[in-house]
């Protein structure tokens, strides 16, 4: 793997890079600057809050048809290919404005198979304790629990939707999010954030990365950054675009395959009035199983679709929707063609549904359907969204036991590469169902003591 390459004059040292400022890159960093390590974390986005990585809800009020439209303005489109799929290019990236769900994956359907049962457990607790979940924020709802009580003496099994989110001394909610991540460290000498810093490509000799190329987007300087470890935490399509503007995609023939998407049946509905004269937020959802390999969820959240007609009272509406487990195919993928103007080769996904797929779909159009004629009338029809909607690509740099079928290995290392971390979640090799934010927290809380290990040798 790699190319001849000369060091640019403009040189940083540090123990770790860590490329990508989400919730994932914050984790790594966090864990090894609190483990005594020097940490340079870069990001190609510029810094939109006054602490970084804020979430945005936590320092406005708005709307939340408002707030569809910032999300909708903080989206870049990744190709397009799949015009749905997109990216958050700002320091703490979609995390500056993700829903904070954070339900744990199925124990048999969704969790990964690459650690026993007890690890897992471990990791997935500590994820989440970092990111403040709890499925009690909302106890204080009359309208939640009576919906919950309703439907699940009909035969479902609705709980409170687990949120990373905590309340302040006021009863305010506050939104976990890389600020909130990052904050026992932003003040150590051992951590630096760059902003506005595109990492173009990783210099790999011998089986070992020997320095990053950085491109400063605000002057178009060029930086070399010489590390110990490296950790690309950037999102499961520009993760692996860097891998292969590196010229390492031939020794990794997984990467970019095996691409999963939740398919998305969504409706808004009118609760009837009997629901509808009770107080409180909504946020309620049942878990994928066996026998129904989806996740349904009911509430009012701001994305950046579904936003309301003015002239509907949003008060007694909710959304309705429904997200499939897509199993993974080596065919679905994204793939890299000619440069850009940054010099990044261009993403393009080749993405299908499977028939299977495509029947758990048909039978969550009958779920959204039914749930919505039990509890009011339609706002929007049910329909399936489009693909990418969900936000939650996956795969791309998946775990696994060999580098045939995987890109990491079980501490999400390369293969063949010794001090190459990666995270987010291309690293998830299962098709899920709930938002998988909370399991690429768990990788990488095992990924970060991979690099402690490393750098400890």
């Amino acid at each position: 793997m790699g190319i001849d390459y000369q060091p640019e004059s403009t040189t940083i040292r540090t123990d770790v890079l860590v490329v990508g400022s989400g919730p994932i890159g914050a984790i790594y960093a966090r864990k090894l600057v609190e483990a005594g390590h020097k940490v340079l974390m870069v990001d190609a986005g510029a810094q939109e809050t006054e602490i970084p990585g804020e979430h945005k809800k936590n320092i406005t009020d708005m709307t939340l048809n408002d707030f569809s439209n910032v999300i909708q303005n903080d989206l870049t489109p990744l190709s397009s290919s799949m015009p749905s799929a997109a990216a958050t290019l700002a320091i703490g990236g979609m995390s500056t404005h993700w829903t904070c769900v954070t339900a744990s994956p199925h124990p048999n359907l969704e969790a990964p198979k690459l650690f026993s049962e007890s690890k897992w457990n471990s990791l997935i607790s500590e994820a989440q304790d970092l990111l403040h979940t709890n499925s009690t924020v909302l106890d204080a709802s009359t309208r939640q629990d009576n919906l919950k009580n309703f439907l699940n003496a009909s035969g479902h099994s609705f709980k409170s939707t687990p949120l990373a989110c905590q309340k302040d001394e006021n009863g305010k909610v506050i939104y976990s999010s890389t600020a909130s991540i990052l904050s026992p460290i932003l003040s150590s000498k051992n951590f630096t954030l760059l902003p506005h810093h595109l990492c173009t490509n990783l210099h790999n000799q011998n089986s070992k990365v020997t320095s990053a190329s950085l491109t400063s987007l605000s002057t178009n300087s060029k930086i070399s950054v010489i590390a110990e470890q490296y950790i690309l935490a950037a999102g499961a399509v520009l993760t692996p675009q860097i891998i292969y503007n590196s010229n390492m995609s031939q020794e990794l023939p997984a990467l970019g395959r095996y691409l999963t998407e939740r398919m998305v049946a969504f409706c808004q509905i009118k609760l009837d009035k009997k629901f509808s004269v009770n107080d409180g937020e909504v946020n309620i959802m049942q878990g994928a199983s066996e026998g129904k390999k989806w996740v349904t969820m009911i509430n009012r959240e701001a994305h950046q679709y579904g936003q309301l007609p003015e002239d509907v009272d949003s008060g007694d509406v909710l959304d309705v929707r429904c997200m499939s487990v897509v199993e993974p195919n080596v065919e679905n993928r994204v793939e890299f063609g000619e440069k850009g103007s940054d010099g990044m080769p261009t993403p393009s996904f080749k993405v299908s549904p499977s028939i299977y797929d495509m029947k758990l779909a048909a039978k969550m159009m009958v779920e959204v359907q039914s749930l919505a004629t039990t509890l009011g009338s339609f706002v929007t029809e049910p329909t399936i969204m489009p693909l990418g909607t969900a936000l939650h690509l996956s795969g791309t740099t998946r775990a696994g036991e060999s580098v045939e079928t995987s890109v990491v290995d079980s501490n999400s290392k390369v293969w063949g590469v010794d001090n190459l971390y990666l995270g987010g979640c291309g690293v998830i090799a299962e098709g899920m169902a709930c938002q998988p934010t909370l399991t690429a927290v768990g990788y990488a809380l095992q990924g970060a003591e991979g690099v402690k290990t490393a750098l400890s040798a």
